[in-house]
């Protein structure tokens, strides 16, 4: 009897509150962030990557907003699976009292007098792919001693540490080991590389790392002017002048379009830009033009071109390209732009799922297509058939990708379109 009582009650707890029951909490970093669609899409340790939805009665903890978040920003979000998250807090590790400082003190330190280590903690393939000038690297995940190892022996001697941001644990975890091991002169920029890039300063790649990418998965140019390139230059590189990149910069603003580079409409492209040095103004300008237009993922040659040959790497001497081929490696679920162009999107087996906004298709209607915003897709399962395959597209393929692992994971044959796409009044799509 008294079993029965406490079965009936458990159920009267599941009618009542269900949904606290399904209730959900996820962490991981940004993926990406749709303001459009109020979604984000979080990468999630050992399993697919999340997307969820928020909206104004998500309460944000240590963020003022999703415009206080960013990619690659550590999240824990607490959700009920196909709903809005009920909230959404930033991960954040602070430093000790008087150890923070923000990039114009950094910039105070790399340009002064004193003498200073700047130490990296980030894992190795980061800090070869991009890292603040004059740094070390000297990751925090190892015996603790190896990590002391790596310091100079100076326990005066200013040592400033960083890492991935604010949400990242390395710099604290540095700071930690350097004041047990008797350190007296330590700073932390807990900005660290999202904030250095947020204000569009340089990044440095290593030559030799470079040299093992020159591939069409990476765009290689070279920002000198056309004479000096043709004389010699990396394998692979495109020519592109840095007066180029001003002169985009301008169409764009007197066009008012979105700001791209020739062909390559990925903003996650890795973009490696070189002159006669690192800090030639020609490759600066092209670095700061790039990361206005968005670009996340730009670094300069260190040492340039003149260290590149006196280190001894390969050297190409015949006709520099001029047009940038950068192949983008697929992701699960996408298809690529000459299938897409190359298929009925009138096909009865088929449904293109359109998820741009209401505003958006205002401009055109993609011919055949099923109009859904993302975020009413969770809502609108009963308007897919899930007999056809299905092939989501938007306006820049970010929310697409988002509604393919929402349709994925709730069995759908479904796959995306990662592309800039402009779809003419006749209903025509063109891969931008």
């Amino acid at each position: 009897m008294r079993w029965n009582v406490l079965a009936r009650l458990g159920l009267a707890v599941l009618l009542l509150f269900p949904t606290a029951l399904l209730a959900d909490t996820v962490q991981g970093r940004i993926m990406e962030i749709s303001r459009l669609a109020n979604t984000i899409q979080i990468r999630v340790p050992d399993q697919d990557p999340v997307v969820i939805r928020f909206d104004a009665n998500t309460r944000f903890v240590e963020a003022d907003g999703i415009e206080d978040l960013a990619g690659n920003d550590l999240v824990e979000v607490e959700y009920t699976p196909g709903r809005p998250a009920t909230q959404i807090r930033k991960v954040v590790f602070g430093l000790p009292p008087g150890i923070e400082i923000d990039v114009r003190e950094v910039l105070a330190i790399l340009t002064g007098d004193e003498p200073y280590t700047l130490v990296d903690t980030r894992p190795r393939g980061p800090f070869l792919s991009g890292t603040i000038p004059s740094s070390m690297n000297s990751f925090t995940r190892v015996d603790e001693a190896d990590f002391i190892a790596t310091l100079p022996e100076d326990k005066d001697r200013l040592l400033v540490f960083y890492c991935g941001g604010s949400t990242c644990p390395y710099t604290g975890e540095a700071v930690e080991m350097a004041q047990n091991a008797g350190y007296t002169n330590i700073k932390g920029y807990q900005g660290g590389i999202p904030d250095w890039r947020r204000t569009q300063l340089p990044l440095h790649a290593d030559p030799n790392w470079v040299a093992d990418r020159l591939n069409p998965g990476h765009v290689i140019i070279d920002t000198r002017n056309p004479v000096d390139s043709a004389l010699g230059h990396l394998p692979g590189a495109v020519a592109m002048p840095a007066a180029n990149f001003e002169v985009l910069t301008e169409r764009f603003i007197r066009e008012d379009r979105e700001a791209m580079l020739p062909r390559v409409s990925d903003r996650r492209a890795p973009i490696i830009l070189y002159s006669d040095q690192h800090h030639s103004d020609d490759v600066l300008i092209a670095f700061r033009e790039l990361s206005s237009w968005g670009y996340g993922r730009v670094a300069i040659l260190r040492d340039g071109f003149e260290g590149w040959q006196a280190a001894g790497l390969p050297v190409e001497h015949d006709q520099i390209a001029y047009a940038i081929d950068y192949q983008r490696q697929l992701l699960p679920g996408e298809i690529s732009p000459e299938e897409f162009a190359a298929t009925d999107l009138t096909r009865d087996d088929l449904i293109v799922l359109d998820v741009r906004s209401d505003q958006e298709i205002a401009d055109g209607v993609i011919a055949g297509a099923i109009h859904i915003p993302l975020e009413k897709v969770e809502d609108s399962l009963d308007r897919l058939d899930k007999s056809k395959e299905i092939l989501a597209v938007c306006a820049t393929g970010i929310r697409a990708e988002m509604v393919y692992r929402v349709l994925n994971a709730a069995g759908y044959n479904v796959r995306f379109l990662n592309e800039h796409i402009e779809v003419a009044e006749d209903g025509s799509v063109r891969v931008l």
